[in-house]
């Protein structure tokens, strides 16, 4: 009987999640990757050739209950029953038009909302089913963002993304209370700035370079942005078996913005 864990990533083929895949793949787990490109992605055809036996990708739309309920089903019976997933699907909402509140249109709130809260929330509910009904327990992470948790000035002012990054930590710590006589940990990992291609933007800024060095400080004198693979290594310290006493927290990845 195979005894690695099933451990399914939303967000796949973003930074933290390529870098979440090769970490918990060289922990020996089997990994399925979920997001809305297609399975003929160059870097899904390079995993499923470089892990025929451990890795699988699944194209879903994580905001559609449809599509994300027979995924898990799908995982499930083809690849192993799942016991931790790692909510990564978001992004900013920029190219909705989020942004200060006073201008945030009703259409960009709810796209942003879409993009990060609706994915968590319906990949959540359609995961804890699954526990609940067959009786297990499973570990939940989710992303939030240090903006879910200490306000931004004008260079990190969208407001739908900072509300929606709250949300998911309200959401996952009422979880972590509700479902632990279940044994379903959940935990939220809150990253400062990342180096991934969400962050093309920020690292082309030379002012928002210069203000990392002061909010990141533990990178300044190498005035760069966090490793996508320090949030990596988060995610499995919380998925470890050794973690099963921590639910309900908030683990900043952030280089020390948040203790500001």
């Amino acid at each position: 009987m195979n005894t690695q864990r099933v451990v399914v990533i939303t967000g796949a083929l973003g930074g933290i999640g390529q870098a979440s895949i090769n970490l918990f793949l060289a922990q020996g787990d089997r990994v399925v990757g979920i997001d809305m490109k297609p399975s003929n992605d160059p870097l899904v055809l390079s995993l499923v050739s470089s892990f025929p036996e451990s890795f699988r990708y699944e194209t879903v739309d994580c905001t559609n209950e449809n599509e994300v309920e027979s995924a898990l089903e799908r995982i499930e019976k083809e690849f192993g029953l799942i016991e931790v997933l790692f909510n990564i699907a978001g992004g900013s909402g920029r190219r909705f038009g989020d942004g200060p509140l006073h201008s945030l249109s009703m259409d960009a709130y709810r796209q942003t909302f879409d993009l990060n809260l609706t994915t968590q929330i319906v990949m959540n509910k359609f995961m804890v089913k699954r526990w609940l009904e067959s009786n297990r327990g499973g570990c939940i992470i989710n992303t939030a963002s240090v903006l879910g948790m200490v306000g931004g000035n004008e260079m990190f002012s969208t407001h739908a993304y900072a509300a929606s990054k709250a949300a998911i930590i309200g959401m996952s710590r009422a979880m972590a209370i509700y479902y632990a006589k279940q044994h379903i940990r959940v935990n939220v990992i809150a990253p400062g700035l990342i180096e991934t291609p969400m962050s093309l933007r920020a690292q082309s800024d030379e002012d928002i370079l210069n203000y990392m060095d002061y909010k990141q400080p533990i990178y300044a004198s190498k005035h760069k942005l966090g490793n996508p693979l320090s949030v990596a290594k988060a995610a499995t310290f919380l998925a470890a078996k050794e973690s099963d006493f921590i639910t309900g927290i908030i683990l900043p990845v952030d280089g020390g913005w948040t203790a500001q």
